[in-house]
């Protein structure tokens, strides 16, 4: 066994050893493991189980029973397959679905108890949090609002660089949202809006950047790019303007998930909830009115990385420490782009922060290959 069995959530990770985490959704779980707690980890392997934990939680309060079991047993293989990769860390995160459910604890009690794996009941502030931190370790430079959209709540978080402002957790999920719509179908759209314009904050952001985090308005991103025929599929920091995003969240909020197969490369079980998904987009795009819609391929999960490294490996730029780890491992001779970035600069006397960090960045992978 790589990790103790009775491993509490507070325990130091070394930056020797492969680093896991478990992401107890309530539409999925997933396991991600690092090669190592860095700046910029590689990911190893990456899983996903759709086991839809809080569904029926509006009308019974409890996790399915179905679920719970799936949930189980794979969550039995995701600690197998993390000791057989010779995991050294494995954080286990479970977030609204289990921490709403009456029969949560019972749930997490048992998961324990099998497994020898303690578990982070995130609340609705810390799930903020780390949604937040995780969006800042790939955009250090953050302004605005983060949304994390999970199956069952919403994450609203108003970032400025280096700092969280305000947050608010909110139960919009599109499992909660599924459940409005069959008792009154009529009353969804008022009914979201009281929640957001709860928060003042969100229309004091008027403005900024609306940066978009979870399964749902990923696959969301997916579909504009296939219905624009975007040449780059890379989903990280993809940008939209905010009048072109109001349309596509109103346009695909209007399907129905079947109708929308084909387009991009999403699974039938998330089509279903993405329409839900947009619904609430919509609405939110509608009140904070963005500049822009900015999506991150990053969240939960690269939060509770970013939260276990000291504040001077957080202040690394990730883009730098990327192409030198990069360059350690493929370079040819000893990388040193830094010096060659300095002994570059005079030559562009009016080049700016922005054009100095790339050419900088260029520098570490001159001698690639």
């Amino acid at each position: 066994m790589v990790f103790p069995a009775t491993e509490a959530v507070g325990l130091e990770a070394s930056a020797e050893e492969r680093f896991a985490v478990i992401d107890i959704g309530s539409n999925s779980i997933r396991l991600v493991v690092y090669d190592r707690l860095s700046r910029v980890p590689t990911i190893v392997f990456n899983e996903k189980v759709l086991c839809g934990l809080g569904r029926g939680l509006t009308e019974t309060g409890r996790l399915d029973d179905a679920a719970v079991s799936m949930a189980l047993s794979n969550l039995a293989r995701f600690v197998t397959l993390s000791r057989e990769m010779q995991v050294g860390h494995l954080d286990v995160v479970a977030t609204a679905a289990v921490r709403d459910a009456t029969n949560g604890r019972e749930f997490v009690d048992m998961f324990e108890r099998r497994s020898g794996i303690k578990v982070r009941v995130a609340t609705g502030a810390e799930e903020a949090e780390l949604a937040a931190a995780g969006v800042r370790s790939g955009i250090p430079d953050a302004r605005g609002v983060i949304g994390d959209l999970g199956g069952g709540s919403l994450e609203l978080v108003r970032v400025e660089p280096d700092r969280t402002m305000d947050h608010a957790t909110l139960p919009l999920g599109p499992l909660r949202l599924a459940a409005w719509n069959r008792r009154r179908p009529s009353n969804s759209a008022s009914r979201v809006d009281a929640y957001l314009r709860a928060l003042p904050w969100l229309e004091e952001a008027r403005g900024g950047t609306l940066y978009a985090v979870g399964g749902s308005w990923r696959a969301i991103a997916r579909l504009h790019m296939a219905h624009m025929q975007y040449p780059l599929r890379v989903l990280h920091r993809f940008s939209v303007p905010y009048e072109e995003a109001l349309e596509m969240a109103g346009f695909i909020a209007r399907k129905r998930g079947k109708h929308l197969a084909g387009l991009a490369n999403v699974g039938k079980e998330r089509l279903e909830l993405t329409p839900l998904a947009a619904f609430v987009m919509e609405r939110v795009l509608r009140v904070m009115q963005p500049a822009e819609l900015t999506f991150s391929a990053l969240g939960l999960r690269e939060g509770v990385v970013f939260s276990r490294l000291s504040e001077a490996v957080r202040k690394q730029d990730p883009l730098i420490e990327e192409c030198r780890d990069i360059a350690a491992k493929r370079g040819r001779f000893a990388a040193d782009g830094e010096s060659l970035a300095m002994w570059m600069d005079p030559l562009f006397p009016g080049d700016g922060a922005d054009e100095q960090r790339r050419r900088q960045a260029a520098c570490w992978l001159a001698d690639i290959a």
